[in-house]
């Protein structure tokens, strides 16, 4: 590690010491359209604000191009009469790479006045403009900014209020006191299976991400009172998109560090053309973090690509190819000296990969300047195997099964939807997902408290999964506005369908803005809950006739304006889930609203839908974004989750922290000319309530060899509370033709130790505790090049 980052630096020193001393600029070009019609808007003035000589004005196809712009934090402001103005404020421009900036602008209800450049934005608010509440952007600044997000969308979110982490070395997330189970991932507007490396079945995270924030565009995160368009939601939502590729020049990226090796390339297929293409590869082994990871031994690799071709067309509307994939593998042996076995070393082999991967086509086209239809089709694959064996010293070592998984899906997706703008009051938007959905499960697993093998998952087969949804977005004045609509969806497993009503309403004041949202959302649970078995006999499925899990959201919000270019939000919100899935053991406490993957199924026995829960609680965002150079954000989380068993009985949620807090900031600083050399430094403060877990029944672990709770007791207790500072430095240095950038980012800088879990160890015979990771560093290099 130590010769790693003396390389780095010493190619870093290098690379400053040939540096020009002239001005730097970069081109910065982009294409504006109406926000609700979605059309190129011509006509549009582009100003830079630092210099207003420095303009242009879009072209027909709502194309500009802003040449000689200097680099370093520039802001850029755009308007046209009849339509809101618009600022995208301390974007950063380096020399290595042109910058894209796509914007929509909103058709005003009066004609606007006059025109005056002022960099005030809300950055905060989402793209889709359906979106009232509940509801973000992100761009891909934020996943490299925020301490301990390394370039990470989910780990990004962690900052954002109502939303926590679930362990140190993963990176799923609990919106709102839900299960990570209930959070969606899209993709260019379809779903696509869990994109992260070393997950578990049926969970909607794991260790590293498959997306690379360099191929992302901006995009969209929710926490709850979804629009009508995102349905097979309960708890949050992931709406992300590739950016296109430079249609102009070619561009490359190489970048080294701990996570891996990464080559980018884009550039146009023909320069004039107007298409483009950009493909992203990453390999790692992650050796480099095995002393500050609690692997056990654990030896994982991985590696990832994703990639987007864009084709416009003067007639036939814009096709675009896009693609995401991964593969990871962990193998794991044992130490032949027995002496040596204990938690840290046991005595199983591991033999376990899985990959994912995702390919699709979408097509957008303009009906008339008003109306557009887009269209995604997709297939996509993932696949998890385990092979887990003991060494039995009885019999010279010799490996002895435990556990063998096969699972593996195919999905076949489309979505199309026909959006119009009637007016500059009126918008609406109605659509379809189809799914066609493959399985293929083995799961057998040995009982060393029964002595048997148990058949936990078997089954194999297509099904389907339809949606259809309306929506209405009505505009009565500059202060009134609503969007209303409905989703509906059918599971072809078990025919089990849903209505779900949505509406939300806001009233707009001079600096502060109220609203509220509220509709019913519904999804069904991981393929791998209706395929449990635990039988012996092959054909029956106790689980297969669950309902969907269902939920009604409510949200009230307030957003106010205040001093130092700082924005207030807070969002008080209740949700009552039902139908939900539960043992049919009156002495049992499992519910799925409690589960995290498919291996909590193990020894939950067979479910009923007559389960409930309630998540309520107070999410309050205090952000000034980054202006002058520096950037703050709090957020902090009071809230509650129960959850009630099949007799009635209600129990604390295992995700029910309580309370979180955030702080956030971060701070540059320029060196000699503005923005040839910039330094930066963030960090985080996160404070939260502990993990709650069952009391572990001692007397009745040993007598069964296994981990046992106290019965009536779930998740009672809870751990002391959650405590990590992250921090990261940076340093950016221009050249004529690259940008260099070398970044250090440590999780839990104090190495503070929080407690993670416990288990009862049938060796020692002894409840065991297992603590999150501490510190972990992570360091890269990056260069950012043209020809």
């Amino acid at each position: 590690m130590h010769r790693y980052i003396s390389f780095i630096i010493c190619l870093l020193l290098a690379t400053r010491a040939v540096a020009q001393d002239e001005q730097l600029t970069q081109t910065v070009r982009g294409v504006i359209t109406d926000a609700e019609s979605k059309t190129p808007m011509p006509g549009v003035v582009v100003v830079l604000v630092s210099n207003q000589q420095i303009n242009a004005v879009t072209d027909s196809n709502g194309y500009f191009n802003l040449t000689g712009v200097p680099v370093g934090r520039q802001s850029f402001f755009f308007t046209l009469a009849g339509y809101d103005n618009h600022t995208e404020s301390n974007v950063m421009v380096t020399s290595g790479k042109e910058l894209e900036l796509n914007v929509s602008l909103t058709e005003g209800l009066h004609q606007l006045k006059e025109v005056s450049v002022k960099a005030v934005k809300d950055r905060s608010r989402a793209l889709n403009d359906f979106a009232t509440l509940s509801a973000r952007s992100f761009s891909v600044e934020d996943t490299k900014r925020f301490a301990a997000s390394v370039s990470d969308p989910a780990r990004m979110a962690m900052n954002f209020a109502g939303v926590s982490n679930n362990g140190d070395l993963e990176n799923d997330i609990v919106v709102r006191g839900n299960s990570p189970k209930g959070v969606l991932w899209r993709l260019e507007g379809i779903e696509i299976p869990n994109p992260n490396h070393f997950n578990d079945f049926g969970n909607s995270g794991g260790s590293i991400s498959m997306l690379n924030a360099n191929t992302l565009g901006n995009s969209d995160f929710y926490t709850g009172a979804f629009p009508p368009e995102i349905g097979d939601a309960l708890s949050g939502a992931f709406d992300l998109y590739l950016r296109n590729g430079n249609k102009d020049r070619y561009e490359h990226t190489v970048q080294v560090g701990v996570l891996g090796t990464e080559v980018a390339t884009e550039g146009p297929f023909r320069k004039g053309g107007g298409s483009s293409y950009l493909i992203d590869y990453r390999y790692s082994t992650l050796a480099l973090l095995q002393n500050y990871l609690n692997l056990q031994g654990v030896e994982p690799n991985y590696q990832d690509m994703s990639f987007k071709f864009n084709f416009p067309t003067k007639k036939a509307g814009t096709f675009a190819l896009f693609g995401l994939g991964g593969y990871n593998k962990a193998i794991k042996d044992p130490p032949q000296d027995s002496t040596q076995w204990d938690d840290d070393n046991p005595n199983f082999r591991l033999n376990g990969n899985g990959m994912m991967g995702t390919a699709g086509i979408t097509h957008q086209i303009f009906l008339n300047s008003h109306a557009y239809v887009r269209t995604v089709f997709a297939g996509s694959y993932d696949q998890i195997k385990r092979d887990v064996d003991t060494l039995n010293t009885e019999s010279g070592y010799t490996p002895e099964p435990v556990e063998h998984a096969h699972f593996a899906n195919t999905g076949w997706r489309l979505s199309s939807f026909y959006n119009n703008k009637i007016n500059n009051k009126n918008t609406i938007r109605t659509g379809i997902v189809l799914q066609q959905l493959g399985y293929d499960l083995d799961d057998n697993m040995y009982d060393y408290g029964r002595k048997q093998w148990r058949d936990i998952l078997t089954g194999n087969g297509q099904t389907q999964y339809y949606q259809a949804y309306i929506q209405w977005k009505k505009r009565f004045s500059d202060r009134w506005s609503m969007v209303s609509g409905a989703n509906a969806s059918y599971y072809a497993l078990n025919g089990k369908y849903a209505l779900e009503p949505r509406a939300a309403i806001t009233y707009q004041m001079a600096k502060s803005k109220l609203s509220l949202a509220a509709g019913l959302h519904s999804k069904p649970d991981h393929i791998s809950t209706y395929l449990y078995r635990d039988t012996v006999s092959s054909n029956y499925y106790p689980n297969k006739s669950l309902d969907l899990q269902r939920a009604f959201h409510i949200v009230a919000g307030y957003d106010v304006a205040l001093p130092l270019k700082a924005r207030l939000k807070a969002e008080l919100y209740y949700q009552h889930l039902y139908n939900i899935g539960v043992s049919k053991d009156s002495n049992s406490g499992f519910s799925v609203l409690n589960a995290e993957s498919m291996l909590d199924l193990a020894n939950s026995g067979q479910l009923t839908s007559t389960g409930t829960g309630t998540n309520y609680g107070l999410d309050v965002t205090i952000e000034r974004p980054f202006v002058d150079n520096y950037y703050v954000l709090f957020t902090g989380s009071l809230f509650k989750s129960t959850y009630t068993t099949v007799t009635g009985a209600s129990y604390e949620g295992h995700f029910d922290r309580r309370y979180q807090l955030n702080i956030v900031g971060g701070k540059e600083f320029n060196f000699g000319r503005k923005g040839r050399s910039i330094f930066g430094a963030n960090a985080k403060v996160l404070y939260s309530g502990g993990q709650r877990e069952s009391p572990i029944d001692i007397s009745a672990s040993q007598a069964a060899g296994k981990t046992v709770y106290v019965p009536n007791q779930y998740f009672t207790t809870q751990s002391k509370p959650y405590f990590r500072t992250d921090a990261s430095l940076y340093y950016k240095l221009n050249n004529k033709r690259a940008t260099h950038t070398i970044e250090l980012d440590v999780q839990d800088v104090t190495n503070y130790i929080n407690y993670w879990y416990s288990y009862y160890d049938a060796r020692s015979g002894q409840v065991k505790h297992v603590n999150e990771s501490g510190i972990i560093p992570v360091i890269s290099y990056r260069i950012d090049f043209h020809w």
